[in-house]
């Protein structure tokens, strides 16, 4: 089983001094493993050690963000959103980001609402349509929940979010026989 080799994986990381390590690509290999295992304050603790060596590392900040985020690490987490936005001001991602540390601080759903529908807006994802979806539903807005379900089958035709949109859409409204079909 993977789940178990990565267990030994980690097992074998905890032995090594990440620190003196100066190939970033190995730190987020280590971080990933750290990650997957469960472990988020490890992995944290190594990919902070590649983000020193590569300040100009986004994608580490957007990770090291999440991981924050995992760790109930807030002023950690709006530490590195806000470079990551430093370095990539124009990257939707940031919206996730935004969602993820606003959720974990127990903002309103209209907050997480407002941040996702800027996010659907500029970058339609199935995953992020559908968890708006699933807040407008839970919010009493059931028409824009009806109408996101099926802008999400317009746009992705199949998949799991699809599957999800539909199931979601039949609480309010009748499918069409387009729609029925995916259901089957």
């Amino acid at each position: 089983e993977k789940r178990g080799e990565y267990k030994k994986a980690s097992d074998i990381a905890d032995l090594i001094d990440w620190r003196k390590e100066k190939d970033n690509s190995m730190l987020n290999l280590v971080g990933g493993i750290y990650e997957i295992v469960g472990d988020f304050a490890k992995a944290k603790e190594v990919l902070i050690y590649a983000y020193e060596k590569t300040p100009m590392g986004r994608q580490i900040a957007y990770k090291l963000c999440l991981l924050s985020v995992k760790t109930d690490e807030l002023e950690d987490a709006d530490e590195f959103y806000s470079d990551f936005v430093d370095m990539s001001p124009l990257d939707t991602s940031k919206y996730i980001l935004q969602y993820e540390i606003a959720k974990a601080k127990g903002e309103n759903d209209e907050k997480l609402m407002s941040i996702l529908e800027d996010f659907v807006e500029r970058d339609m994802d199935d995953k992020w349509a559908f968890e708006l979806a699933k807040l407008y539903a839970k919010n009493d807005k059931s028409q824009k929940c009806v109408e996101l379900c099926d802008e999400i089958c317009l746009w992705f035709n199949e998949g799991i979010y699809v599957k999800k949109a539909l199931e979601l859409k039949l609480k309010f409204a009748p499918l069409t026989k387009r729609q029925l079909k995916r259901l089957e």
